[in-house]
Order: structure tokens, then sequence, then C-alpha cells
């Protein structure tokens, strides 16, 4: 029988983990005793706040990618109606904004791992296939100004700043074994982001989205000794 897609199995502890992230460094991970719980070790990875790997494990044998659709989820002190008396966020424009930043991730992951990277993305199982589990969490979009036009129902806001955060797993396809997760949080001056109904008009989150691709492409040719 075929597998539905999985959600993350991390989510609902790491997205609970992020309240208390919030008051401890941006370099501290909530999720360090959950994945050392999980036999995973801490890795050093240049640009990224938190890498675990499964000790032994190598990316090597695989040179095809199953990335599955991003979760995207908001902070849940998200309320964007108290910082405008004009904004009203309805769960129809979430609802855009999610969709928005889902494509965004799609359309960048082909764009990086395949097209510039080489790799193939599938959409089965197999023995040189590795899974990518990607959800993006703690959304937050800061002090929204509105720009409103009744009759032809254009919405459009600005964030001068605001935060998201990756939680990625890589796990064996066929096999579904966690091989490795990774943590990174954005957020301050460089999230200045512009919204146009959904999210797709945004350069900053584009940017972002390419960093976190790169760092996969960058440990799939690592484990082939390839460098850039």
């Amino acid at each position: 029988m075929k597998r539905p897609p999985p959600v993350p199995t991390l989510l609902l502890s790491a997205t609970a983990a992020f309240g208390l992230a919030a008051c401890q460094s941006t370099r501290q991970s909530p999720i360090d005793e959950v994945s050392t719980q999980e036999g995973l070790v801490r890795a050093d990875v240049k640009g990224v706040d938190a890498v675990y790997k499964r000790p032994g494990a190598n990316l090597a044998p695989y040179n095809k990618l199953l990335v599955r659709p991003v979760y995207v989820e908001f902070s849940k002190n998200w309320k964007p109606e108290q910082d405008s008396d004009l904004y009203r966020m309805n769960e129809p424009d979430r609802d855009k904004i999610r969709q928005g930043l889902a494509e965004m991730f799609a359309e960048v992951m082909v764009k990086e791992l395949q097209t510039k990277g080489g790799y193939q993305l599938v959409n089965e199982s197999a023995a040189d296939v590795l899974e990518v589990r990607p959800a993006i969490v703690n959304l937050y979009i800061t002090a929204p100004d509105v720009s409103m036009q009744t009759a032809g129902r254009v919405r459009t806001y600005t964030a001068d700043a605001g935060e998201m955060t990756l939680v990625v797993e890589l796990r064996d396809s066929v096999t579904g074994t966690l091989l490795g997760r990774a943590f990174d949080r954005r957020s301050g001056d460089n999230m200045s982001w512009q919204w146009t109904t959904s999210v797709t008009n945004s350069a900053e989150a584009r940017r972002i989205i390419t960093g976190w691709a790169d760092t996969l492409r960058n440990a799939l040719d690592a484990s082939r000794g390839k460098t850039t």
C-alpha cells in the first residue's frame, strides 16, 4: 500500500518549543533535546542555527530527492489586526500566504536542486531516493501597512521586519530512517518583505529559501566529494 505524504514528525514538539525559544539565544535550538534522544548528534554547518545527523549516516547513495510539500504554519502570536485598525486578516488571506510560500518553496527546490544541482526530483520512494520533509513554522509578519482597493478587491501590505523558521528532516525514503534534521530561524532587519495578496512577490523570502536549498545541495555534493 502506498504511504500517504507524511507531515514532519517533529512539528508538534518543535512548534511547542518556539515559545520557549523566543526567550533564548537565536543560536540555541529548541529541538536539541529531542534530536539527541532520537540518536542524532550535533554538527556544525556554517550559516545554519542547528544541524543534527545520525552517526555513520551517508548521503552518497542518494542521487534522487523526494521533496514533500512544505508545511507552513503562522506564529501563534501573529495578529496583524492588532497592528492596524484598517486591516483584518481572514483565513482565506492566510491560506493565500501559505499557498504562495509553498509554491515558492517548491519552485526554488526544483531550480536549485534539480536544474542547478543535477539531482533528480521524483515522486516515489526507492533505494537511491532521499526523502526531504520540510516545514516553515513560526511565520510572523511585523507591522503591516495596508493599501486596499475595495472595488477591485486589491489588498497590498508590507512588513518591515518579521521571522520564519525552517525545520527539515532527511530520511531514507524506503525505510523512513531519520538521517538528519536542521533548524534555522531568520528574523530581524533582513526580513524586509513586501506582500501583494500572497508571498509570491517577496524577494526576501525567496532569497532565504534559496539559501536553505543551497545548504542542502552543498551537503549532497560534499557527500560525493564534489566542491563548489
